[in-house]
């Protein structure tokens, strides 16, 4: 009988995995730390150990090997790294694995180790045990486990680009259409960085009111302005050692460029209201859908800041032009809708699948997600129907509304986008933000979203 011996704190993933490979006759023994197993085990007994890698992280900081009678062992992280893993791999391990791990996955890899063991010296056991293929202990952009998904040449050009970038500290800045998922190459990136083991902080630039961004951001002191109790600090403060997404950059005012500008150059931040700055080593992601050197040419983005961001540009291609790409993230988003829901799984359909690549996707992947949901929702346990999609014609769609758009410059010479731009580009000098789309009945996010669509700069 095959002894492994299983070291996780109690509330880690890896603490059910004592259950299960009970049943499949291993003899299992657990820890809560590697000095607890040496002080009650004889660890040379042991065939295998699965670690969770904070565990080793711990004791890293006392020691840079394990004790010479450690058992060949798997380690698995909750936060999975490239980094991580090399360090794992420098610590003897055979298999490095994201947490939580599926139980035939763990168990295939398990036997992998084991009869690794077995080829390499003399049984451990006279037990006959049904063998695995081993499969890399890598991390590989692409798959889900990475949270980015791609095979399409377009995506393996990013993920080339984001190699080479991740080890680096260089500022870096994510184009693509809203819905690309600009968001997951980001974590992406910190997860493949040694800035892993901090934190990432997401902030998005549009979604915060104009008047607070700045304090949002670097933090104020208390009585620095109306309503500041008390002194507080800010979300660059918050991702400090770590690295800090700043998605929709272009709608960062210019007063908040300048002070970021400063934090680029200098590595400091100063609170609203204070005299004194405070050091902080922040890696900056950025992301925007816009234009920024048109943006720079119309003065409302700073050039030098620009140039400061733009250190390296990764492109993120929008979901109608990565191919058989739609397929594999629809699947995976499909599965997760159903689990999401409480549904059976659905079989995804040659019908179903031809639905999804006909459609253009302007939302993109964001898109497709609330399609399938919505589908799921709509459609029969254990069935999809294509239908229930709900995805508009684009073709036929367009006819009726350019119908409404001719009888609407009939009646009074314009059109209803035309009121808006016209409305907003007539008062936004002596109105805010937040005023005019309470003005206008939409809510500032829709304000701005229609910014975009109908290229209105702000003042």
């Amino acid at each position: 009988m095959h002894h492994i011996l299983i070291i996780c704190p109690e509330n880690s993933e890896l603490s059910s995995a004592e259950k299960w490979l009970s049943k499949y006759g291993f003899q299992v023994n657990t820890s809560l730390t590697l000095k607890q197993a040496e002080k009650y085990y004889e660890l040379s007994e042991f065939h295998l150990a699965l670690v969770d890698h904070e565990c080793l992280n711990e004791s890293s900081e006392t020691t840079t090997t394990l004790p010479k009678d450690f058992p060949p062992h798997i380690a698995l992280d909750a936060r999975p790294s490239l980094s991580s893993a090399v360090n794992a791999m420098a610590h003897g391990a055979v298999y490095y694995l994201p947490l939580p791990s599926e139980p035939d996955t763990l168990l295939k890899h398990v036997i992998d180790a084991l009869d690794g063991q077995v080829s390499s010296s003399q049984p451990l056991s006279n037990d006959s045990t049904t063998l695995f293929e081993a499969t890399p202990p890598e991390l590989q952009l692409g798959t889900a486990q990475s949270g980015i998904i791609g095979q399409c040449p377009p995506m393996q050009e990013l993920f080339s680009d984001m190699t080479k970038v991740a080890h680096t500290d260089v500022t870096v800045l994510i184009r693509g259409e809203s819905g690309t998922g600009k968001e997951l190459v980001a974590k992406a990136l910190h997860n493949l960085s040694p800035r892993s083991k901090h934190d990432i902080v997401s902030v998005n630039c549009a979604a915060i009111p104009e008047n607070l961004i700045e304090s949002e951001l670097f933090g104020h002191e208390k009585g620095a302005f109306t309503g500041a109790v008390s002194a507080r600090d800010g979300l660059i403060f918050a991702a400090d050692k770590g690295t800090l997404f700043l998605d929709e950059i272009g709608e960062l005012p210019l007063e908040a460029q300048a002070r970021l500008l400063r934090v680029l150059q200098e590595g400091e931040i100063r609170r609203v209201g204070a005299i004194q700055s405070t050091k902080v080593d922040v890696r900056l992601v950025t992301a925007t859908h816009r234009d920024l050197m048109k943006m720079v040419q119309q003065g409302l983005f700073r050039e030098d800041l620009y140039y400061r961001l733009y250190v390296m540009e990764l492109l993120l291609p929008p979901l109608r032009q990565r191919g058989d790409d739609i397929s594999m993230i629809a699947k995976i988003l499909l599965e997760k809708a159903c689990a999401k829901h409480h549904r059976p799984a659905c079989d995804y359909s040659k019908a179903f699948d031809q639905a999804i690549r006909s459609h253009h996707w302007p939302g993109n992947v964001r898109e497709l997600e609330n399609a399938l949901e919505r589908a799921v929702i709509l459609s029969p346990p254990g069935k999809i129907d294509p239908a229930n999609l709900k995805l508009a014609n684009i073709s036929k769609a367009s006819e009726p509304a350019k119908q409404a758009t001719s009888i609407l410059e009939g009646m009074n010479g314009t059109s209803l986008n035309d009121y808006f731009k016209h409305f907003v580009i007539t008062h936004q000098q002596h109105m805010s933000e937040t005023e005019l789309a309470h003005s206008l009945g939409i809510s500032r996010k829709s304000l701005w979203e229609r910014r975009q669509k109908l290229n209105i700069a702000k003042k």
